[in-house]
């Protein structure tokens, strides 16, 4: 562990020095579009309900199209819902805490389909409030820089978020440093560079510099010795089931440490919504490893399988941070689960 420390102490210092790393940074602020086009701007933007409309078809359609004619929910019925929130990707321990928590409700009396839909919405509510779904707890001024550590499955979106994250941040007036700590897909570092020169912020890119734990020590020191407010620090995309993989990325989390002290100060795992009960499997592993902090759900606009949400809080106890709902940065948005919830029941 010393002579690791030492190592990447030694590649910090060349690092700060000069000494080959690529830094983009833009001259000049952006220009406001025209008025026309911020108007057509806010026409675009989507509804959370719109969004979800295929989870909501999903999900509250699936239990209206088999109890809407009946003269209400009674016991011999929930076998039936059993088997309509399975197919919403909610997770089985799901189904199984909702279908306990609704058998509860009726007490032995008829529920109507109004009176399931608000069983449903009460237990849904009692889910997402029981795990911290805000932003980051940890203030600016008790440590500076955030340090955010984004993780996943390749495929997932996490470049474009960590592009959006940055943009977002930056237009908060912080300082932002994103870090290309995903060296195995070329691909990656050029995503990355576009979304900072989209956002006008500096990347660490050192040239050469393979070893991702390297690149995330000097990313974290020069932050600390250069006053910024955030870095984040991508990760090359891999399978939960990749034992090795999985490993290195917690090398990268100890170096963090050995970097600042406490960092990161997020791990932030990004999942496709299209996953489904992969997503589950993923949330799994990943919080085993990394001790994930919270969960980040891209493509929901096109995804039947929103209801993953549910099975993520209630399962494994993690709070959705953000969700992405389309492709524009401010599509992805914080999770609010009350407007999440109304929007499909």
């Amino acid at each position: 562990m010393e002579l690791e420390l030492l190592i990447y102490s030694l590649a910090g210092l060349l690092t700060l020095s000069g000494a080959g790393y690529f830094v983009y940074k833009k001259t000049h602020k952006p220009s406001l579009p025209p008025s026309a086009a911020v108007e057509s701007r806010r026409k675009d933007y989507k509804t959370l309900e719109d969004a979800l409309s295929k989870t909501k078809a999903g999900f509250w359609g699936a239990l209206k199209s088999r109890f809407q004619d009946s003269n209400g929910l009674g016991k011999g019925d929930l076998e039936s819902l059993e088997e309509a929130l399975y197919i919403s990707d909610l997770g089985p321990k799901t189904v199984d805490f909702l279908i306990n928590k609704v058998s509860e409700k009726m007490n032995g009396q008829v529920l109507s389909l109004q009176q399931l839909n608000q069983s449903l919405k009460d237990e849904l509510a009692l889910i997402f409030t029981s795990q911290d779904s805000s932003p980051a707890k940890v203030m600016m001024d008790d440590f500076r820089p955030l340090v955010w550590m984004v993780v996943g499955v390749n495929g997932a979106g996490k470049t474009t978020t960590i592009g959006k994250l940055a943009c977002q941040e930056a237009n908060k007036g912080k300082r932002v440093l994103i870090a290309a700590g995903d060296t195995f897909r070329a691909a990656a570092d050029e995503q990355l560079k576009v979304w900072a020169q989209r956002a006008d912020v500096e990347i660490f890119s050192p040239e050469g510099l393979k070893d991702p734990s390297a690149v995330a020590f000097d990313a974290v020191q020069k932050a600390v010795a250069k006053d910024f407010d955030l870095v984040i620090i991508d990760t090359a995309g891999r399978l939960h089931t990749q034992k090795n993989l999985m490993e290195e990325l917690k090398k990268m989390k100890r170096v963090m440490d050995k970097a600042m002290p406490g960092s990161p100060h997020e791990t932030l795992l990004v999942l496709d919504a299209n996953s489904g009960q992969n997503a589950l499997m993923q949330a799994d592993q990943f919080h085993k490893a990394l001790q994930v902090t919270g969960v980040i759900l891209t493509k929901m606009d096109g995804s039947a399988k929103g209801g993953v949400a549910v099975g993520i809080a209630c399962e494994h106890h993690l709070p959705i941070r953000m969700i992405g709902v389309g492709e524009k940065i401010e599509d992805l948005r914080p999770f609010q689960a009350t407007e999440f919830i109304n929007s499909i029941l």
